[in-house]
């Protein structure tokens, strides 16, 4: 059963203006409605597997992470959580599977993956409880998984949670042929320009949505809605 508190601030994100407020509502909402200290927003592309940092929020303020990024299945500990869509607790054996360079000394650390339905939108990696290790208990974690859905349904019409990618009519054109089975041949003779600028546009694209490859790319544009 939700909270009223969680309920309330819930409402907040989603009645939140802008999407960047509703990022920041959701980052601080692991200090602000749980005893923790630090927290750390991250976007998650269920079709690359990438988690891309957004926010770090502390008691000092927030922070840009953007230059994180890194595959998931890399850090089984962290995709084990996103697979499960529920928080888990990361202790000194577990956190030691995942790059130093993500866990600033921390000996814990709890993974949250925000998820709406079977689509796990972002995760949350959360640290500095006033009792330590010790003072997490299977209730907290229950709660935190709940946050993470609640979140996530709040988010539904932003997923996913990194700011709107900005494609050019002609990126998005090419991506909408290329759902409809078109060669780079015939983009070029439909659209009027070459196959080697064709081939431009849709390298840019996929680069823009962060997709391997074209099937990848299309269903991310199929999801994000960019294209029908």
């Amino acid at each position: 059963m939700v909270s009223p508190a969680l309920r309330a601030y819930i409402q907040r994100i989603e009645t939140a203006a802008y999407h960047e407020e509703k990022l920041v509502l959701t980052v601080r909402g692991f200090i602000d409605l749980f005893p923790f200290m630090g927290a750390v927003l991250y976007n998650y592309s269920m079709l690359s597997h990438m988690g891309e940092g957004l926010l770090r929020a502390n008691a000092q303020g927030l922070y840009s992470v953007n230059d994180q990024r890194e595959d998931i299945r890399n850090m089984p500990p962290i995709y084990s959580a996103i697979r499960e869509k529920r928080a888990v607790l990361l202790d000194s054996d577990l956190i030691r599977q995942i790059p130093a360079k993500y866990v600033h000394g921390t000996t814990y650390a709890l993974i949250v993956p925000i998820f709406h339905g079977s689509n796990v939108i972002g995760y949350a990696g959360i640290s500095g409880h006033p009792d330590g290790c010790d003072g997490i208990n299977r209730s907290l974690i229950d709660a935190l998984s709940q946050y993470g859905e609640q979140v996530g349904k709040a988010l539904a019409t932003e997923f996913p949670l990194s700011k709107a990618i900005k494609l050019t009519k002609r990126e998005v054109e090419v991506l909408q042929r290329m759902s409809w089975g078109e060669s780079i041949k015939e983009m070029a003779d439909h659209i009027g320009i070459s196959e080697f600028t064709v081939q431009d546009y849709v390298k840019s694209a996929l680069k823009k949505l962060g997709a391997q490859n074209r099937t990848q790319g299309v269903a991310d544009a199929l999801r994000r809605r960019i294209i029908s």
